[in-house]
This record gives C-alpha cells, sequence and structure tokens, in this order.
C-alpha cells in the first residue's frame, strides 16, 4: 500500500481527466477559486492551494 501523509495521496483505479481542460488529472483539491476540482499538473501549479486534509491529494494510480 502507499503511504498516505496527513490525507497527501488518494490511490485510484483510474486517473479523472482534469474539469479545466480535459487533460489527464494527477490531483483533487481545492482550488484558489474555492471550489473542489480535478487538476492536471499545470492547473493545480496555477490554482491548487496544497495538499492535505482540506486542502487536496495527489493522485496514485494503482492498477488491480
Amino acid at each position: 500500500m502507499i503511504g498516505d501523509i496527513m490525507g497527501t495521496q488518494a490511490t485510484v483505479s483510474a486517473l479523472p481527466k482534469c474539469d479545466m481542460c480535459s487533460a489527464t488529472a494527477e490531483y483533487d483539491g481545492r482550488t484558489s477559486l474555492g471550489c473542489w476540482a480535478n487538476m492536471c499538473d499545470t492547473h493545480y501549479k496555477v490554482f491548487g492551494v496544497g495538499l492535505g486534509t482540506g486542502k487536496g491529494q495527489k493522485l496514485i494510480l494503482v492498477k488491480a
């Protein structure tokens, strides 16, 4: 199992699309705009507010 430090990671069986551009999302988190979104690395760097409980998680792909 992949470690989770203070809620910074979440394991998923498939990566979703970025809610802003439809690229593959690597993060699920709160944005600086206040809403939550699945975000690609580019949009996370612009709009993400950090990782951890109440902020967001890095999505880790785990194949079954």
